[in-house]
């Protein structure tokens, strides 16, 4: 008979410890998925003050950008201002891809003033002999309007020069609003947007 008390015990005794190891498993086990939830939000919220942080660094304003070099045989200044269109398109093999445009307005000595007219990829086309060779241009609510153009004595077919260029700077230093329709090389003629914050304010660099 007490053999068989003392067996009874001895389950008891072991089935206690069981439960207590149980236990103790379901207590570390709750610990460590505590320590990785808050591991888990501390990453998130390092994520979420990172691109906050990167957002505040990005510039809101819009201008347009300033550039100098020396003309080593006149020892002047060249400037040029350029701005980026807002939008771009999509063209076809082997121009795939974002297209932007520009526009720059450049000094130079020995030139004067320059307006270009550049896009990132593709063929601008205009042929002066059937009158193709222009780009519309629409400076903030006034009426669009055509300017003529020449191609680059280098050839390059992805830069123009408008030929009414004093209009067109001082239209420039007008407008906060730009559409200019352009006629691209089996493109069409897309319409690129630009905006700035204020109109040209020429300067010397």
């Amino acid at each position: 008979m007490e053999e068989v008390t003392e067996k009874k015990n001895g389950c008891l005794k072991w089935g206690l410890i069981g439960f207590g190891i149980f236990v103790l498993i379901g207590i570390i086990a709750n610990l460590g998925d505590d320590q990785s939830n808050s591991s888990e939000e501390q990453k998130t919220q390092k994520s979420l003050e990172s691109k906050e942080s990167l957002t505040s660094s990005v510039p809101t304003s819009k201008e347009w950008i300033f550039s100098s070099s020396n003309d080593e045989m006149t020892d002047s200044k060249n400037v040029w201002a350029k701005i980026q269109s807002e939008n771009y398109i999509s063209q076809d093999f082997p121009y795939e891809g974002e297209t932007y445009a520009s526009i720059t307005v450049r000094y130079m000595k020995k030139y004067g003033y320059d307006v270009l007219v550049q896009i990132t990829k593709g063929q601008i086309t205009g042929n002066e002999f059937d009158g193709s060779n222009y780009v519309t241009a629409r400076f903030d609510d006034n009426a669009p309007k055509k300017y003529y153009f020449s191609e680059a004595e280098d050839g390059s077919s992805d830069v123009i020069f408008i030929s009414k260029k004093t209009e067109f700077i001082k239209m420039c230093k007008q407008a906060k609003n730009i559409k200019l329709e352009i006629p691209l090389y089996q493109a069409g003629r897309p319409i690129f947007t630009f905006h700035v914050d204020e109109p040209l304010k020429w300067r010397e660099e």
